[in-house]
């Protein structure tokens, strides 16, 4: 009687099986890879999206609400500008009307770009008292990272008649308009005091008797770097992201 040897799988085979199974599962594994990678980035740039749409909205909001300051004609800009330094680039300050009060309340809010970061800080303002060292109260601001990864923060505002000015430009045209309205302040508190009225068209020019100033008459400082329009440019991964905002109601 006969039997029958029933034959097996050979090592080979096995080997070969083992070497398809192992490429297959690589590249389930690489692809499978791909595909959280790109979601990863999607996500990423969706909060990015959404980091500088909240940048660009609540910027718009502070200069929107700065208009009411403007009326009230403070010798103090509503939009101002800094020069900057070797660390910091310039900054952007608004003096805007505080939401929440029936009061109107003024609120000093800061944009800067310090270390990658857009930084934005606030704190309350108040009137300047003149005849004193420290005309404003020194308040702490209070700050908030809005958007990370920013590589360069390039400001510019608009200026009737001379257009687009780059921030140190017009933030020593607004340090000399300042100092120009102090310095005809305090000469026509020494005229007042030795009962001298000023000359007509000088520095310090006083009213006519019972003539009181128009409100939200805007005073020379202000009147002569009024910022209509603020262009804010921000430079991430080499791009370029451009927005202009118009300084009106």
């Amino acid at each position: 009687m006969r039997f029958r040897r029933s034959r097996g799988f050979t090592l080979l085979e096995l080997l070969v099986a083992v070497a398809l199974l192992a490429v297959l599962a690589l590249l389930s594994w690489r692809g499978m890879g791909s595909v959280i990678a790109g979601r990863d980035s999607i996500v990423e740039r969706s909060d990015e999206l959404r980091a500088l749409t909240v940048v660009m909205s609540q910027m718009e909001e502070d200069l929107r609400r700065s208009w009411a300051v403007r009326l009230l004609g403070l010798s103090v800009p509503p939009v101002g500008f800094s020069t900057g330094n070797d660390r910091e680039p310039p900054s952007l300050t608004i003096l805007r009307e505080a939401p929440g009060d029936d009061t109107t309340q003024i609120q000093r809010v800061v944009w800067r770009l310090r270390d990658g970061t857009i930084e934005r800080g606030f704190s309350a303002w108040t009137v300047p008292i003149p005849g004193v060292t420290n005309p404003v109260p020194d308040i702490p601001f209070t700050w908030q990272p809005v958007v990370r990864g920013i590589e360069a923060l390039e400001l510019r505002g608009w200026l009737d008649g001379r257009g687009w000015l780059p921030a140190g430009v017009l933030a020593a045209s607004q340090a000399s308009e300042m100092a120009a309205e102090a310095a005809r302040a305090e000469q026509l508190a020494r005229a007042a005091q030795m009962g001298q009225p000023a000359q007509p068209g000088q520095p310090g020019q006083t009213l006519p008797p019972g003539q009181a100033p128009q409100a939200g008459a805007a005073t020379p400082a202000s009147n002569g770097v009024l910022v209509t329009g603020v262009e804010m440019v921000l430079v991430r991964r080499g791009e370029r992201i451009v927005r202009v905002f118009a300084v009106a109601d």
